[in-house]
């Protein structure tokens, strides 16, 4: 027998359209707001994909748990810090 499929229907969620505008725009978004982060928010996101050995990637995500860090956040920082290493 095969299982029904989940069916999204407005009668399970509650749409309001109008909901979205203030996180769109918000009125006071520049108050400690650094212009670094504006210009990050307008740059596009892209997937890096990289394959390593299995050991290695559990290792890396054991690490990364311990210190609190997402992997990418831990690759983005480590990446930060060589380019500060190789510029002295």
């Amino acid at each position: 027998m095969q299982k029904k499929k989940f069916d999204l229907t407005s009668n399970i969620i509650d749409v309001d359209l109008n909901r979205g505008e203030e996180e769109k725009f918000p009125q006071n978004r520049n108050s400690g707001y650094d212009a670094r982060e504006k210009i990050a928010d307008r740059r596009k996101k892209v997937l890096i994909t990289m394959a390593v050995d299995e050991e290695l990637r559990k290792e890396y995500k054991m690490w990364c748990t311990q210190k609190g860090l997402k992997m990418a956040e831990a690759f983005l920082k480590g990446y930060e810090l060589l380019k500060k290493g190789s510029s002295s």
